[in-house]
């Protein structure tokens, strides 16, 4: 009896490998078109200003100086709309970054096409990452596994919500599993052509976001050590030398080929080298940075300015604490909350099985586990898109979980209904990805995490429309940026120093108030007497009856 694939493939004319990619592509498509729909649906988050503005000025002026600790890849990708079609025209050098942005976005009147423009640079990432983890992990599990692991990618709500914004998050997630992909197919066969492909992943991975240097040698220590314990592959140094050259061209390009002296490069670029220095190597430094000229110094600078970063901290939120260096659990808690606890179960599953598999594939279990441990010093505690590079490992446990699972028939209905919970629960979330949480949240998940997690400034258009539906004219606002508000005419009040029960309306976001001071201290606690109305998953939106509208 023929397989409903061998009746399809017929039906169509194709070949069964043709099937297989159409396959794929569908998927792919699928996962593309789901975040595309949320382009239009939220206002620009924190992030998105300062990339967006940098890679106009990239693309306009060559200028990079204005926020160097990310490179500029994804940053040029989101700018490159906005130059093509001529918006921005009377951006001058002089703006602040906040400024090119709304001259950029806001150009025309219509924001929210402006934007949804600059989004879509990430689907460019969104489709990279999605095949990637396809084929990587088809090469050990069959085109079966590959097709269920790029199912699972394009169904995570972490991985949708962070390709529907211009940040750089998804950019690195997508370059991992592709980098690595190559890195194995370079060792199965060290010919020039795939030293060549490999220079290029890992150069483009480079230029995508400076935690690509942490995660990257991980995977490919993993990959290597799995490799030589099974005494599989071979070693070129003339072609991984030719690898390393093609990688250090594609990042020194990013950087439109300069050549100077760290100092020059940016006037914080000495600064930047002193401080990380050890004591006794700090003149040392200091004389390298003003003295010595380099290729692409504003890359070593932005990656200084990253260590710098993590050594001071940042404040963070997590189950109603604030810190400012973090928490060595904090990313294992996010991990938890915002993944689909189906899938969890499958990749613990997956993990736990594939240690009795052969060693090779042992690296889809380890890789995950490791990138996990790597970031558990980290003094950034900002959310889970930080870890996004988890995910397509885990994508490949969870699929021969499954896999593993179905052959066993008293199981094969508990694979059946974590697949059914799993994708049911994505296509609820819709669209919003970036908010959501699982069961084990509950209903106020704020009270685990903010920022990132939860309200990063997306529903500040709702808000405004909804504003504008209900013809209210003032606002006492505790959110992120209110140009969504300012559009629509409605005049915004602040909130600081309201006595209680001050007639009107209030929008109180999420994040605002887990960190706020004054709403630590209780400023507004007087607002929880009065219902209020959720706009999307992270404002809420109170009415003190009185003279006021």
């Amino acid at each position: 009896m023929r397989s409903l694939r061998d009746i399809l493939c017929a039906r169509l004319r194709i070949t069964r490998n043709q099937c297989w990619v159409l396959a794929y592509i569908a998927v792919a498509i699928t996962g593309l078109v789901r975040v595309a729909l949320t382009h239009r649906v939220f206002s620009h988050v924190a992030d998105e200003p300062t990339h967006i503005a940098c890679g106009y000025q990239w693309l306009t002026t060559g200028n990079y100086k204005g926020d160097t600790t990310h490179p500029p890849l994804e940053r040029v990708l989101s700018a490159l709309p906005a130059v093509l079609l001529r918006k921005g025209s009377d951006v001058t050098a002089a703006d602040p970054l906040a400024v090119i942005f709304h001259k950029i976005i806001e150009q025309d009147g219509n924001y929210e096409r402006n934007l949804a423009y600059a989004r879509l640079g990430n689907l460019l990432f969104m489709l990279t990452g999605t095949l990637a983890t396809g084929f990587w992990v088809a090469r050990y599990f069959g085109k079966g596994a590959g097709l269920l692991a790029t199912s699972m990618f394009v169904s995570l709500p972490p991985i949708l919500g962070h390709a529907g914004v211009a940040t750089t998050d998804l950019a690195i997630t997508s370059m991992i599993p592709a980098a690595i992909l190559t890195l194995e197919r370079w060792i199965d066969l060290p010919s020039p052509s795939r030293a060549v492909l490999l220079g290029l992943a890992v150069g483009v991975g480079a230029l995508s976001k400076f935690s690509f240097l942490l995660f990257f040698p991980i995977g490919c220590a993993i990959v290597i050590g799995t490799r030589f314990l099974c005494k599989t592959g071979a070693f070129s140094a003339k072609s991984l030398s030719l690898a390393i050259i093609v990688a250090a061209l594609v990042v020194w390009s990013g950087y439109r080929f300069q050549v100077t002296t760290m100092a020059l490069a940016h006037e914080r670029g000495e600064g930047t080298i002193v401080n990380l220095a050890p004591k006794p190597l700090k003149s040392v430094a200091s004389s390298f940075a003003r003295q010595v000229p380099i290729p692409a110094p504003l890359f070593v600078i932005g990656a200084g300015k990253v260590q710098l970063h993590n050594r001071n901290g940042h404040l963070a939120c997590l189950f109603g604490e604030i810190r400012q260096y973090g928490w060595w659990y904090y990313f294992p808690v996010v991990v938890f909350y915002k993944t689909p606890l189906p899938f969890l179960a499958l990749a613990i599953v997956g993990i736990l099985l594939l240690c009795f598999r052969d060693r090779q594939a042992m690296a889809f279990a380890l890789i995950p586990v490791a990138f996990l441990l790597a970031v558990l010093p980290s003094s950034i505690n900002i959310g889970v898109r930080h870890v996004l590079p988890i995910y397509p490992a885990l994508c490949a446990c969870a699929a021969w979980a499954v896999l593993t699972l179905w052959r066993i028939n008293r199981l094969r209905l508990f694979a059946m209904a974590l697949l059914v919970w799993f994708f049911a629960g994505s296509l609820l979330a819709h669209p919003d990805y970036l908010a959501w949480f699982n069961e084990a949240a509950g209903h106020h998940p704020e009270k685990i995490v903010a920022d990132s997690n939860l309200d990063w400034g997306q529903d500040m258009l709702r808000l405004g429309r909804i504003l504008r539906e209900k013809h209210i004219p003032a606002v006492y606002s505790l959110c992120f940026e209110s140009g969504a508000l300012w559009r629509n005419g409605i005049e915004l009040n602040s909130i600081h120093d309201v006595p209680p029960e001050t007639p009107g309306w209030f929008a109180l976001g999420l994040t605002p108030l887990a960190f706020d001071a004054e709403a630590r201290r209780g400023a507004y606690s007087w607002l929880n007497s009065y219902q209020y109305t959720m706009v999307g998953k992270s404002i809420r939106l109170y009415h003190v009856p009185g003279s006021s509208p």
